[in-house]
């Protein structure tokens, strides 16, 4: 399980814990620390960040490898030919040693060429995979964080409802207790 993926359960677990916590007002409706849960919302794009630091590794990782191979062919490349010098040097076979070389130097490149090719398309794939899977997880933290906040606040538009017909009940039986004692 990726370290993101660990981070985001995480805070869904804390969020739940915060959920256990609250403290039943009415049927349906609790009271919730809003610090701890501004915390848990704010730690949300920190766990997405590490998928987008994970694809710049990866990233990082095909340059090496496309530079690593490059290095190698070229190696290969410059001992096929001091191996092609050498040859032509000390034998009366030259133009068979040289031919030979040659379609040496040539099977090197094709192979160097491939394995280049196969490492890009590794190291793209890889990228893509991180970024689409990235994306993914970022959008499902928001819808969630979005969902949280949604719920957050028609809990507290009814709470403050039930607390401004408090008010107003008590205000009605002040006025009658007022006119009740004018009355007497």
């Amino acid at each position: 399980m990726a370290d993101s993926e660990v981070k985001m359960y995480n805070l869904i677990g804390t969020l739940e814990t915060l959920y256990e916590e609250g403290i039943p007002v009415f049927p349906g409706r609790l009271v919730i620390d809003s610090k701890k849960l501004h915390n848990i919302i704010s730690a949300f794009p920190d766990a997405v960040s590490d998928d987008v630091n994970d694809a710049r590794i990866i990233l990082k990782k095909k340059d090496e490898i496309l530079q690593e191979a490059k290095m190698k062919a070229e190696r290969i490349i410059q001992d096929a030919e001091n191996e092609r010098y050498k040859l032509l040097n000390e034998s009366s076979l030259n133009k068979a040693m040289e031919e030979h070389a040659e379609k040496f130097r040539q099977t090197l490149f094709e192979e160097c060429q491939q394995i280049k090719m196969a490492a890009f398309n590794e190291a793209q794939e890889l990228r893509l995979s991180a970024k689409n899977d990235s994306i993914k997880m970022k959008e499902a933290s928001q819808e969630y964080a979005q969902q949280l906040l949604t719920n957050l606040e028609q809990d507290l538009n009814k709470l403050y409802q039930v607390v401004m017909n408090g008010q107003q009940k008590l205000q009605e039986i002040r006025q009658a207790d007022s006119m009740q004692s004018l009355h007497e």
